[in-house]
C-alpha cells in the first residue's frame, strides 16, 4: 500500500516542538485548540484522558511469564504465519537499528525479531514479549493505537502520550481475520526516533498483508483438510441435520433445516457460515482439545474432527426425527476438493470437469474415459492435490450405473478401527456407542454403484485380508455379526505411493495389488502440464469472482509467467489455495506479482520485490525521461541481474542495501 509522505498518516518531524508544547498543554488542562497536531493523535490523546491514562508511566506492564505462553498458544496460527515475514524483515531493519514484532488482538508483544543494541533499548521500556502496549495501559503508541483504531498509524517521538516513551517512532498495521474481518493482531516497526522514515508504514502494511495471505493459504488448506476428514461422518448422518466448525470456532458448513432443528430441540443458537460459536474455539481451551459443551446442546451431538496430530475441528450431528432419504452421495462440491473441476453439478460430458488441454492430461481423460465402460477396478496413481477423486467421480458418472451411488472413503485419514467399521459396518452391541439397530459399511452403501478408496496404500495389513474377501466373494459381513450380506460394488483405488515398491518390501499384499490394479490411470503432476496453468487460471478466477460476488479479475502476464515457472508441489490444490488467497486479498482489479506469495517469487524466497521477469529496456539514443524513471529502470535491472538478490544489487548501484528497499518503496508506490 504507497504511503504519500504528506499523507495525514505519516508524522512531520519538524512539528515535534509544536507538538510537545501542545501535549504539555493538554496533560495540563490548559485551552488547546489542536493546532499543529494530527487529527489521529489528538483523537487517541482524548482516549487515554477518557480511561485516565498516567502521563508519566515509564513503561507498558508485563503479562505473567505463564500467560505469555498461553497467549503464544492461543495465537500459534498468527505466531507461524507472522514468523517467516519477520525472518525476512529482520535482514532489512538490521542497519535501522529497529526492532518488529507481532502482538496479539489486545496489543501484548508475542513474537519480537531486532538486533541487540535495538532490543536492550527496548527492554528498557518493556517493548520486549510479554508487553502490553494497550493505548489504555501505555497511552497513545502506534501497537495500541492501531488495536483501537483497527488501522495502519505511525507515530514519531512527542507524539507518544506517556513521556519515557516520546524518545521512539513506531508504525504498526493489524492484521485482520481473511474469513470473518475479525482483529487478529497487529504487526509493529519500532526503533529510537533517530530511526524514523516515512516509509516504514508501508513496509508494516506490505508485511502485514503478507501475513493475511498467509494465514488465507494456512486456513484453506486447513478447511479442506477438515471436510476431508468430516466428509465420511456426512455420510453416515443421511437424515441429521449438521454443523461443521473449525478449530478456531467458525462455522465452514451446514447440511439440513436448522430452523426444523429449532423447534424440534427448543434451542435458539444460530449457524451462518463464518460466524463464530465461542464454546469451540479450541485456541482458547487449556489443553487445545476439549470443548466445554453449551447447555442448549447434548454432549453427544459433538463429534471431534482430528487427523494423526491434532484436532482440526468439531462436527456437530443434531438428530431430527424426520429422516432425508439419501443413497450416500457427496456432493459436487466436495467432490472438487482437490480442484481442477468445474462448478456444474451435472454435465453432459463427465470429464468435461477435468481442466486442460496439454497432452498428458488429455492421454490420462482419454484411457478414463475407456475403462469407464469396463467393469474391472481402476487404480488412479497421482500426486497428492493432482485430481484423484475427480477422476473417479468422472469415471463413475461416466459408467453404467451413474445413477448408483458414489461413496468415497479416504483409507489414510482413519485409525485402524475405524476404518474397519466404516467400511464394513456394525452389528448392534458391536463395541461401546454402537448406534442401536447397527450400521451399513460403505460397501453396503455403494452396493450397485462405485466405492472409492483413496489412500490405499495406507491401509493396514490385516485390513488388506478382509478387502481381498469381499472382492473375490462379493460379500461383507459387518462387525459382531456373523451374517453374510451380498454386494456388487465397483472399486476405484487411488494412491500417492509406489504400490510396487510397497509390495515388495513386504508393506503391501501382492494379491490385492494384482486385484486392484487391473486398469491402472496415471495422472500428471502440474509442474508436468505446466501449459495448463492459464486455463486453469481463467477457471479459478471465474470460479472465485461468483464465490466472493465480485468481478473477475485481471491476471498481470508476470503472474502467469511466476505460475509457469514455479514446481508447484502440491499440484492443483496449491494452485487453487495461492489463487484464492490473491483473490480474496486483492483490493484492486488486477492480480500483480507483488501479491504472489513469496515462494513463487523470483530470486531469493522473502525478498521485499520480485525481480522483473524481463530486462527493463534502456533508453533510445537520442530519446529523454525524467530523472525517476531513470532511476526506476536501473534499480529494476540491478535486480534483474542480480537474480533477486537485494544485497548484490545494492552493491552494484553503490548504495546501502536500506537506501535500495526505499527504492523499491518508490517503485512501488509509483506503479509501472
Amino acid at each position: 500500500m504507497p504511503i504519500d509522505a504528506h499523507s495525514p498518516l505519516i508524522p512531520r518531524i519538524g512539528d515535534e516542538g509544536v507538538v510537545a508544547d501542545a501535549w504539555e498543554r493538554f496533560v495540563q488542562r490548559e485551552a488547546f485548540g489542536g493546532d499543529g497536531v494530527r487529527p489521529v493523535v489528538l483523537a487517541s490523546w482524548q482516549r487515554c484522558r477518557t480511561v485516565s491514562v498516567n502521563p508519566a508511566s515509564a513503561c507498558a506492564p508485563t503479562v505473567a511469564g505463564g500467560r505469555v505462553a498461553q497467549l503464544r498458544r492461543v495465537n500459534r496460527d498468527l505466531c507461524d504465519a507472522a514468523r517467516p515475514v519477520l525472518e525476512g524483515l529482520r535482514e532489512v531493519l538490521r542497519e535501522c537499528a529497529s526492532l518488529i514484532m507481532v502482538c496479539d488482538a489486545s496489543g501484548t508483544v508475542l513474537e519480537l525479531s531486532g538486533e541487540s543494541r535495538a532490543r536492550g533499548a527496548g527492554e528498557r521500556i518493556n517493548l520486549a514479549q510479554g508487553g502490553c502496549w494497550n493505548e489504555g495501559v501505555i497511552g497513545t503508541n502506534a501497537i495500541g493505537t492501531a488495536v483501537a483504531m483497527r488501522q495502519p498509524v505511525q507515530i514519531y517521538a512527542s507524539e507518544h502520550f506517556c513521556l519515557d516513551v516520546k524518545q521512539w517512532t513506531c508504525a504498526a498495521a493489524p492484521i485482520l481475520d481473511p474469513y470473518s474481518g475479525e482483529l487478529l493482531g497487529v504487526l509493529d516497526v519500532s526503533g529510537v526516533k533517530e530511526t524514523f522514515h516515512g516509509h516504514t508504514l508501508g513496509l508494516v502494511i506490505a508485511a502485514a498483508k503478507q501475513i493475511e495471505a498467509e494465514l488465507a493459504r494456512r486456513g484453506s488448506a486447513a478447511r479442506n483438510e477438515l471436510l476431508c476428514r468430516a466428509v465420511d461422518v456426512f455420510d453416515r448422518h443421511h437424515g441429521d441435520c449438521l454443523v461443521l466448525l473449525d478449530h478456531r470456532g467458525s462455522v465452514v458448513t451446514t447440511r439440513g433445516n436448522l430452523q426444523v432443528a429449532r423447534e424440534v430441540h427448543g434451542f435458539t443458537q444460530t449457524f451462518s457460515p463464518g460466524n463464530k460459536v465461542e464454546e469451540f474455539d479450541l485456541a482458547r481451551r487449556d489443553t487445545g482439545t476439549r470443548v466445554n459443551v453449551p447447555g442448549w446442546m447434548e454432549a453427544d451431538w459433538l463429534h471431534p474432527v482430528s487427523d494423526q496430530k491434532e484436532r482440526l475441528g468439531s462436527l456437530l450431528v443434531i438428530p431430527m426425527h424426520r429422516a432425508v432419504p439419501s443413497h450416500g452421495h457427496n456432493s459436487a462440491r466436495d467432490a472438487r476438493r482437490e480442484g481442477g473441476g468445474t462448478d456444474h453439478a451435472a454435465v453432459e460430458d463427465p470429464f468435461s470437469i477435468i481442466i486442460g488441454a496439454s497432452e498428458t492430461i488429455r492421454c490420462a481423460i482419454a484411457r478414463a474415459r475407456r475403462v469407464a465402460q469396463l467393469d474391472l477396478p481402476v487404480l488412479l496413481l497421482g500426486e497428492t492435490g493432482s485430481g484423484k477423486e475427480l477422476f473417479a467421480r468422472a469415471i463413475h458418472q461416466a459408467g453404467r450405473a451413474a445413477q448408483a451411488p458414489f461413496v468415497a472413503v479416504n483409507c489414510g485419514a482413519l485409525t485402524r478401527e475405524l476404518l474397519a467399521s466404516e467400511l464394513f459396518g456394525y452389528a448392534e452391541g458391536a463395541f461401546t456407542g454402537a448406534r442401536r439397530g447397527g450400521m451399513p459399511g460403505k460397501f453396503e452403501q455403494a452396493d450397485g454403484g462405485t466405492l472409492f478408496l483413496d489412500e490405499i496404500g495406507e491401509m493396514p495389513m490385516d485390513m488388506q485380508t478382509h478387502l481381498l474377501r469381499i472382492l473375490q466373494e462379493n460379500v461383507v459381513v459387518r462387525l459382531g455379526d456373523a451374517k453374510e450380506r451380498p454386494v456388487s460394488v465397483r472399486v476405484i483405488t487411488a494412491t500417492h505411493r509406489r504400490l510396487i515398491d510397497d509390495v515388495r518390501s513386504g508393506r503391501f499384499r501382492e494379491d490385492l495389488f494384482h486385484r486392484l490394479c487391473v486398469l491402472p490411470i496415471e495422472l500428471p503432476p502440474l509442474r508436468e502440464r505446466l501449459e495448463d496453468i492459464d486455463v486453469l487460471v481463467a477457471h479459478l478466477n471465474d470460479k472465485f469472482a461468483a464465490k466472493y460476488r465480485r468481478q473477475p479479475k485481471r491476471v498481470d502476464p508476470d503472474v502467469l509467467q511466476a505460475m509457469r515457472s514455479y514446481d508447484w508441489p502440491g499440484n492443483i490444490r496449491e494452485l487453487r489455495n495461492v489463487f484464492e488467497a490473491m483473490f480474496a486479498l486483492s483490493e484492486t482489479e488486477v492480480l500483480d506479482a507483488l501479491q504472489l506469495p513469496p515462494t513463487l517469487w523470483p530470486g531469493r524466497a522473502g525478498s521485499v520485490l520480485s525481480a522483473p521477469s524481463s530486462q527493463p529496456e534502456p533508453p533510445s539514443q537520442g530519446e529523454t525521461m525524467p530523472l525517476d524513471e531513470i532511476q526506476r529502470r536501473a534499480v529494476l535491472a540491478a535486480i534483474n541481474q542480480a537474480g533477486g538478490n537485494m544485497t548484490k544489487a545494492a552493491r552494484a548501484l553503490g548504495i546501502s542495501r536500506s537506501t535500495l528497499y526505499v527504492k523499491i518503496g518508490q517503485i512501488k508506490g509509483s506503479g509501472p
